[in-house]
């Protein structure tokens, strides 16, 4: 079904197949004489509830199509599949400070919660995954997405580096100005999304800035929600083996 060149939708008010190409924006409709427009709707609906290939799910993966015109159908029998929904909790350090927390078995939101550090994140894992019995290394495997924005971190925690998985890292509006805390990134290795914007380090290397993380950390492919172009990688060395002395970088 991942490679079907066409999607044929069955159009019950007006007795005709339409046929919808991925590769142009237009219709074709194929009229029938043969049945009547009450015949062609009992079929339909025959049809819906046991052809299995009717169903919205079969569609809903077809990654190469651009649009779907499905008129006035009916769909019946869509249901909601494989969603990660998030379970929101409210978590106690052990200074007694709550922190408002969001998370599923891939996601895990932090943010706005006013954090100066994260040394309760191996107990806060634990806690979320108690009930599922698993060991500490499968549940930072777990961890793709981690959202840490719009609070008051100064520090890279190396709990954070124990997420070897993680692919998505939102670091943005917090307190980082030293480059190193960045540095440390390297370790995670499938990292590809990170935000750093609003941090005082962002305006110490002013235009400088994008390069140098860009250089420091290769794996990623955006930064602060702009897709890194080759064009920026390939400059990216050049830019920091000229500029960093300037910062008393190495």
């Amino acid at each position: 079904m991942d490679h079907m060149n066409t999607i044929e939708l069955s159009y019950k008010d007006y007795g005709s197949v339409c046929t919808f190409s991925p590769d142009n924006d237009s219709l074709n409709e194929e009229s029938s004489d043969e049945l009547n427009i009450s015949e062609r709707k009992k079929n339909l609906s025959d049809n819906l509830s046991k052809d299995e290939d009717n169903k919205v799910e079969k569609y809903i993966k077809l990654e190469n199509t651009k649009k779907i015109w499905a008129g006035t159908n009916e769909i019946i029998f869509y249901k909601k599949k494989d969603l990660l929904e998030l379970n929101k909790i409210i978590y106690k350090c052990d200074d007694d400070k709550e922190i408002n927390v969001s998370s599923n078995s891939k996601v895990l939101n932090l943010n706005n919660n006013n954090l100066t550090h994260l040394d309760f994140l191996n107990d806060l894992l634990n806690h979320i995954y108690k009930t599922k019995n698993l060991e500490s290394s499968i549940i930072y495997s777990n961890i793709i997405s981690l959202d840490i924005s719009f609070n008051k971190l100064e520090l890279i925690n190396n709990d954070i580096l124990m997420l070897n998985n993680l692919q998505v890292l939102y670091l943005h509006s917090n307190k980082i100005e030293n480059i190193s805390e960045i540095q440390k990134l390297q370790a995670l290795t499938n990292l590809k999304k990170l935000t750093l914007e609003n941090n005082p380090l962002v305006n110490i290397f002013n235009k400088f800035y994008r390069s140098f993380i860009i250089h420091y950390l290769p794996q990623i492919k955006s930064l602060d929600f702009q897709e890194i172009t080759k064009i920026e990688k390939n400059k990216a060395g050049i830019g920091f083996n000229m500029h960093k002395y300037k910062f008393n970088l190495e």
